[in-house]
């Protein structure tokens, strides 16, 4: 049921709003001081600000010794470097939903990368940086611009 109002939710806002961006996500993720990778990807509704702010929600998934659903809101700040080829900086924070509720715990990601624009309407995003729980993840994704 909650799913179902999620995605009414952002089937709602998408008709009524403009600078309606969706990234997509995937990459490894590890422990600090340790390359032992495990799965991670994450879908982001993204609302721009402005064009070089973009601000929104969505979720994800941690592939590590116990997996778990990071659902989290982001910040993407692009810097004013380039034309074709600009650096970003992005931040998440939110929760990270386990099988078990009360195993829930306080998610976060801070990190940098390149925002390398494939045409009008998409680019190619890479990037890295730290996250909670003594981690750290690299990923690569795209950005399409609806």
């Amino acid at each position: 049921m909650k799913r179902l109002a999620l995605a009414v939710l952002l089937l709602a806002s998408l008709g009524a709003a403009r600078g309606f961006n969706v990234t997509g996500f995937v990459g490894p993720t590890s422990k600090t001081g340790d390359w032992d990778p495990s799965v991670a990807w994450g879908v982001h509704a993204l609302w721009n600000i402005d064009q070089m702010v973009l601000l929104g929600a969505g979720l994800g998934y941690e592939g590590e010794t116990s997996a778990y659903l990071p659902v989290t809101g982001r910040l993407m700040v692009r810097l004013p470097y380039g034309r074709q080829t600009m650096p970003y900086v992005d931040g998440d924070m939110g929760v990270g939903v386990r099988d078990v509720l009360t195993e829930s715990f306080l998610t976060w990601k801070a990190g940098l990368g390149i925002d390398q624009r494939l045409g009008d309407r998409s680019s190619l995003l890479v990037g890295a940086g730290l996250q909670s729980r003594n981690r750290y993840y690299t990923r690569v994704g795209l950005l399409l611009e609806l």
